[in-house]
């Protein structure tokens, strides 16, 4: 981020302060020594770009050798069909999908159950020699109850939407673990980016200090503060490190890719429908729907199902007769016993908890909708704020720069107005990706995976290069 501000805090070679020398205190005033020795310490907080890299130490070693490249031609729809392609979820689909062409196929058949055939010999060889035997073969066929075919089919049903819920949902699940992890890479980066700046403000702040320990203007003292400013800097440094590495580990574990889009922009989604169906609850309804379905199929299903036997018997008596007849025979169980009861009675409990569930579901969504607007409204306002600090910060960092040029302010003057600017424009560097994080928020919850659109409010959203330490 060009900050307007020149690239030293040192006056200009060869430039003399107003009065022909140099600003200095007494030696006897240790207070004056310690003031400027605690604000170049402060000063590590928000020192940026402004100040060049003097020192010829190199930089602390790298955590990560090979950070995510950035592709402008990649975007999040993109990653998000990379990350659906490798997600472990996608087997539960598969099952659930399967299970509801098995319940569709149970509804659609003219039996109840399955068929049993049933086989029975009789012979009086081993008790007498009359010679008496019978042979008997039938076949069982459970048989629909009343409006039983009917609650199938709408378990069935059930199970179709759950279906297709279930991927819905798959969907926007992973579609809100790409936007959150794509945005904390971003959000990693620009703060290593804040950092390696930070790092050089230090670095250019020690040599300033030593240069002028050196000529007699600055306390010998003051090069210890200068250097547990670089110090800690290059600690800050090294965790801004570590959490982009985690977050980029996270990323390649999501979508397998290693590159990451350059620019992260969504255009902000349009109010759902009242009577849209929301796929955040799709999921859940489609649960009560088959809970309720269960229940009234395990009221209709109460002792089992009728079953018809068709048969046929062969007897042969001891006069050598050979009589052949057919039968037919229905039972019908009548479900009065307590037991006939208790799948009905686990189905009902089965049936309530869905709607427990579906009910807090919605409550949770009503809040979560709360949050993400108010959160969308609120990184609304304090980006347009955070432009205005940051704008005034540059005009004052540049003037600031000219006035401790030509001597009109001192060392700690000037580092007061570094660490206020500082601050202001780091906080509008982090302000804009935290805008369009809550837009992609909004978008999550409002149920819309991330597409190309155009017609809508769409911040640009660039990525920190690491590797160039540029800032958004």
């Amino acid at each position: 981020m060009n900050t307007g501000c020149p690239a030293a805090i040192a006056p200009a070679s060869g430039q003399t302060p107003r009065g022909g020398r140099h600003p200095r205190p007494a030696l006897g005033s240790r207070m004056y020594r310690a003031a400027v020795g605690l604000l170049a310490t402060l000063s590590v907080l928000l020192a940026g770009p402004a100040l060049a890299v003097t020192a010829a130490e190199p930089p602390p070693e790298a955590v990560e050798s090979q950070p995510l490249l950035l592709d402008a031609e990649l975007g999040l729809a993109e990653v998000l069909a990379m990350a659906l392609a490798r997600d472990p979820g996608r087997v539960v689909g598969d099952a659930r999908a399967a299970e509801a062409r098995q319940l569709g196929s149970r509804a659609g058949s003219w039996l109840a159950g399955d068929a049993v055939i049933g086989l029975r010999w009789q012979d009086s060889a081993p008790v007498d020699r009359r010679g008496i035997r019978e042979s008997e073969g039938g076949l069982d066929l459970p048989i629909w109850r009343l409006g039983q075919r009917d609650a199938a089919a709408a378990v069935a049903e059930g199970g179709r939407q759950q279906s297709e819920a279930e991927a819905q949902m798959r969907r926007l699940r992973v579609a809100g673990d790409v936007r959150e992890t794509a945005w904390a890479v971003a959000l990693a980066r620009v703060r290593v980016a804040e950092a390696e700046q930070a790092l050089a403000a230090a670095r250019a702040l020690e040599a300033v200090v030593d240069k002028r320990i050196a000529v007699g203007d600055q306390a010998p003292a003051d090069a210890l503060s200068a250097r547990d400013y670089r110090l800690e800097r290059e600690s800050h440094l090294q965790d801004a490190q570590i959490v982009r590495v985690h977050a980029e580990l996270s990323y390649r574990l999501l979508t397998g890719l290693d590159r990451l889009p350059a620019a992260l922009t969504e255009a902000v989604a349009g109010a759902r429908a009242n009577d849209a169906p929301n796929p955040h609850l799709a999921m859940s309804e489609a649960q009560v729907q088959r809970a309720r379905a269960e229940a009234d199929l395990a009221r209709r299903s109460r002792g089992g199902n009728p079953r018809l036997t068709v048969g046929a018997r062969n007897e042969i008596g001891g006069d050598g007769r050979d009589i052949v007849s057919l039968g037919v025979g229905v039972s019908i169980p009548l479900g009065l016993s307590a037991s006939a009861r208790g799948p009905e009675a686990q189905a009902a409990v089965q049936a309530a908890q869905a709607e427990s569930e579906l009910a807090l579901a919605r409550r949770r969504y009503v809040y979560q909708q709360h949050e993400a607007e108010h959160e969308y409204e609120a990184a609304g306002r304090s980006r347009t704020r955070s432009r205005e600090r940051a704008e005034l910060a540059r005009r004052e960092l540049a003037n600031a720069a000219k006035a401790f040029g030509v001597g009109e302010i001192g060392l700690a003057e000037r580092l007061l107005i570094e660490i206020r600017a500082r601050g202001a424009l780091a906080e509008a560097a982090t302000a804009e990706l935290q805008y369009g994080l809550a837009i992609a928020r909004f978008n999550q919850i409002q149920g819309q995976l991330p597409a190309a659109a155009a017609g809508a409010e769409s911040p640009a959203s660039p990525v920190a290069d690491t590797n160039s330490g540029a800032t958004p």
